[in-house]
């Protein structure tokens, strides 16, 4: 009788190796998204100390930070708004005739007719929402592409400026006016020693003060809500960094600003600004649909979102914008001009590239924006401290603008590497 045979057992196939848990994978392995993130913002650093050094310090001198702010505050203001038109998928080449056309009105009404710049204002920020509403009805229900409205518009409300002021200067602006773009707070509660840094204004300080307390209120609140929900949060180290880092340099420029003056009348607005638009886009229903639309347009409109009433209101807000800007850069120079926001639309959409925004839509933060205009100011402002001829001022800002949309391309290739 043959011997039975059996088969030999096959190999067992090596055991997987244990995965790392989640949380330690997004501590320390490398993640695309969050380089994206606070790239800018290390990159801004960067540049800041790079200034600081070639200038001998000068860049961050108190007289000289206050002139930062002020003198680029309508950029940035802006930037609030192109950052929304550019999520959204879109873009606005108009926003600096637009800021032109505006000014010139407030000069007309102001200065020739003497009307009362509590009337004037509101009626500039009308005219503004108006211009506002002609491209969006153009760009929303007619279906032409933003670029084409908004180039026309480039052209046609440059006109209506020239058409305005007849093409000749009007000006000056009134007091009022004038102080919101130049002047700074009243000293209500007086000065405050700080030693060897001489006084400092006691207001700027308390704002400063309430400032850090928020960020690290919000951050907080943030991360204790990442937690209960089960999600992945940065150690503790990377936390109290990301919340110290911020809050003393916060807290440097505000004791620089609290040295030389008071608040800037502008910064208030500003700041203001940035709150109310930072809440609307990540709170509101309307910020959440805006990204929406700009990150899959069918999806948003399968979803029930309104793409063309939200997409209308985005150019009106913008013309809204562009509107204080105009009040803001006339009241700066104490004249509406001609040429006055020439070029302004190209630093508007630089600083939303800088500040993080993706080419394609649905991505980008307002304080983005604003610390990619910041960066834009500061190269500005550096570059005269160090006699640069503006030829070379204009080649480094472009080339940084080539490399912030390089850093997004490069990071969102490297994110969709690490997904496969």
């Amino acid at each position: 009788m043959a011997a039975s045979t059996s088969a030999a057992p096959a190999p067992k196939a090596p055991a997987p190796a244990p995965k790392a848990p989640a949380a330690a994978r997004s501590r320390f392995s490398f993640n695309a998204s969050s380089l994206r993130q606070n790239g800018i913002y290390i990159a801004f650093a960067l540049i800041v100390v790079l200034f600081a050094v070639l200038t001998g310090g000068d860049l961050l001198q108190p007289q000289n930070l206050s002139n930062i702010i002020v003198q680029k505050s309508y950029i940035l203001i802006l930037a609030i708004g192109m950052i929304l038109i550019i999520i959204a998928g879109h873009i606005d080449l108009s926003v600096g005739s637009v800021l032109a056309a505006t000014g010139a009105f407030s000069a007309v009404l102001m200065v020739n007719h003497d009307v009362h710049w509590a009337i004037a204002i509101p009626l500039t920020l009308l005219m503004g929402g108006l211009i506002g509403a002609w491209q969006g009805y153009w760009v929303a229900y007619f279906g032409i592409p933003a670029f084409i409205v908004t180039l026309a518009g480039m052209l046609v409300f440059r006109a209506l400026t020239l058409v305005i002021l007849s093409n000749q200067g009007i000006g000056p602006f009134p007091d009022t006016v004038r102080d919101m773009a130049n002047g700074f707070t009243p000293g209500w509660l007086g000065n405050v020693a700080l030693g060897s840094l001489g006084g400092a204004d006691l207001i700027t300080l308390l704002v400063g003060v309430a400032l850090v307390i928020s960020i690290v209120w919000t951050q907080w609140r943030g991360r204790t809500a990442r937690q209960k929900l089960g999600q992945s949060v940065d150690s503790m180290t990377v936390f109290l960094l990301k919340i110290i880092a911020p809050s003393l340099v916060l807290m440097f420029v505000v004791v620089q600003l609290a040295r030389f003056k008071n608040l800037p009348w502008v910064l208030l607005l500003l700041g203001a600004l940035v709150i109310i638009y930072s809440l609307i886009t990540a709170r509101a229903v309307f910020g959440r649909h805006i990204y929406a639309i700009g990150g899959n347009l069918n999806a948003a409109t399968l979803s029930g979102v309104k793409v063309k009433s939200v997409t209308f209101w985005l150019f009106v807000n913008m013309g809204v914008l562009a509107a204080v800007a105009g009040i803001i850069f006339s009241g700066r120079l104490n004249l509406a001009g001609p040429t006055a926001g020439n070029s302004f639309e190209l630093d508007a959409i630089a600083a939303a590239f800088i500040g993080g925004a993706a080419v394609q839509g649905g991505v980008g933060k307002v304080i983005g924006a604003i610390t990619g205009g910041l960066i834009m100011a500061v190269i500005d402002n550096g570059m005269s401290l160090l006699g640069a001829g503006s030829e070379q001022v204009m080649l480094v800002k472009g080339l940084v603008l080539l490399a912030a949309v390089a850093f997004d391309v490069w990071t969102k290739r490297r994110a969709g590497a690490s997904s496969r």
